[in-house]
């Protein structure tokens, strides 16, 4: 569940110029897809399930409702509130899905992709400092995380910090990010 080069940046930095440089396209992403709930999952569809259902579909008002509901019953599962983050931000509710990653990593610090998600979602409210800080966590949090690399590298360009954004487009390349290889190329040679 990506949502590459869909930059809504409410500032006129030409940050849409970074993401669709050239003949190519690289952009910060959340994380891949939405989680699966083992534990959930289970032949007969629950509101978790029907969640990702409707989020694979484009419904996210729907993706939201479902995965409200199996917080209902389930108040302390972090994917189900990381997830509904990510309908919140599909729909253009930002802060509505910082408030959910927030809640997530209050039920699990460690939770590397709901830092990730969380610094996409400062992204495209430009905080791009913040963005760099959720990152920075999730990468501390797993080392080899390929996306986060790149979208600390992204928020590092939109302030300017050059190196630092060259440095971590490498290491996403490195562990085998393909945009980040473009965007090294084409920004860092």
């Amino acid at each position: 569940m990506n949502h590459h080069f869909g930059f809504k940046l409410k500032i006129g930095f030409p940050i849409a110029v970074l993401c669709c440089a050239g003949s190519f396209l690289f952009c910060v992403s959340p994380q891949d897809k939405n989680e699966e709930n083992p534990v959930l999952d289970k032949p007969n569809p629950n509101p978790f399930s029907l969640g990702n259902s409707k989020f694979k579909n484009g419904s996210y008002s729907e993706a939201i409702e479902f995965y409200s509901r199996d917080l209902d019953v389930n108040p302390d599962n972090p994917s189900s509130l990381n997830n509904r983050g990510l309908a919140k931000s599909k729909a253009g509710d930002e802060t509505g899905a910082i408030g959910d990653y927030t809640h997530a990593l209050e039920k699990n610090p460690e939770y590397a992709i709901a830092f990730n998600n969380r610094g996409f979602a400062k992204i495209e409210m430009a905080d791009f400092q913040g963005a760099i800080d959720d990152f920075s966590a999730a990468i501390e949090h797993k080392p080899n995380y390929a996306n986060a690399f790149n979208n600390r590298a992204v928020a590092s360009w939109a302030v300017k910090e050059k190196r630092n954004a060259c440095q971590d487009w490498k290491q996403a390349e490195q562990l085998g990010h393909f945009q980040a290889r473009r965007a090294f190329t084409k920004f860092c040679r």
